[in-house]
């Protein structure tokens, strides 16, 4: 029997996830803009990638959630997230799991508070990918890498499963949600915040600006110690060093293209969990914020 699958959000990640999770035999369900909605309704979703090839798939499109689904994978960016959740009536969702794939840390309580019908089973996905055009998303990167707590409240159908039956690998390493978001924006608020300040991929960004990129991890790290979860800050620095030097940060991507950033989802966690430190942190973003 097919999972009936809702995804939020039709841009790089929502509709890369869609594509992939609609062939692989789910009842997907695509809530966006009406703009995207009639775009994917009249010509598809289209994921061109060097690691699946070109696929495109015919699902349904609404500007809001009609029917109940099993799993609903929220993959709006965080500035969204408000308005988004009107598209998605909670009453729709009772004993879903809600799996969010937003980058920071604050999403997680928000949408207990505004789900809670629902079971929300917080997860991360590093990818570098792009909506090229409404129902036309570019997977850029070499990998796909999706991760959940290994200590999660289960719902009646677990987003795991999901992934792994669409043949996505699936790190569950950590051992608890802190631990799961807060590797990730280990990772992720060096290279975005780095990038977008320079304006630049991360190989010359990181050639030009070494000091900062160090004290970004570093504070970085201690921010995730704050909160309990402890990071090897050389190991986030190895992890950086090994990316393709021309890789671009979705934080850069909006920057050039005059979009709203993610500013709070992604420095606002380091900078509530060091109220009197982060001094490279709140540069850096003091200059992005001046420059937006």
């Amino acid at each position: 029997m097919a999972v009936r699958v809702g995804v939020l959000g039709a841009g790089a990640v929502g509709g890369m996830l869609a594509v992939l999770l609609a062939e692989a035999g789910n009842e997907v369900t695509v809530l966006a803009s009406e703009r995207t909605s009639t775009a994917i309704n009249v010509d598809g979703l289209t994921l061109r990638s060097g690691r699946f090839g070109e696929r495109r798939v015919r699902v349904p499109a609404w500007p809001y959630l009609t029917a109940p689904v099993d799993v609903l994978f929220v993959a709006v960016k965080a500035p969204d997230l408000l308005a988004a959740l009107g598209r998605v009536p909670g009453g729709l969702l009772a004993d879903a799991a809600v799996a969010p794939l937003l980058n920071g840390t604050d999403h997680v309580p928000l949408l207990r508070a505004a789900l809670p019908q629902a079971v929300v089973v917080p997860m991360t996905v590093s990818v570098e990918a792009t909506r090229v055009a409404p129902g036309v998303v570019e997977h850029v990167s070499p990998f796909v890498e999706y991760a959940l707590a290994a200590e999660r409240e289960r719902a009646r159908v677990d987003p795991e499963d999901l992934l792994r039956g669409a043949g996505l690998d699936v790190d569950t390493t950590a051992p608890d949600e802190p631990t799961l978001l807060w590797r990730k924006l280990s990772f992720l608020a060096p290279l975005a915040l780095l990038t977008t300040h320079a304006r630049r991929p991360i190989g010359p960004a990181a050639e030009a600006h070494p000091d900062l990129l160090d004290g970004l991890v570093t504070e970085t790290a201690a921010a995730a110690a704050a909160a309990g979860v402890q990071i090897d800050p050389a190991a986030v620095a190895k992890r950086i060093a090994g990316l393709p030097t021309g890789m671009r940060s979705s934080m850069l991507k909006d920057a050039l293209a005059g979009a709203t950033l993610e500013l709070d989802a992604i420095a606002g966690p380091i900078l509530r969990a060091l109220p009197d430190g982060a001094a490279v942190t709140r540069r850096v973003v003091a200059e992005i914020a001046g420059r937006a």
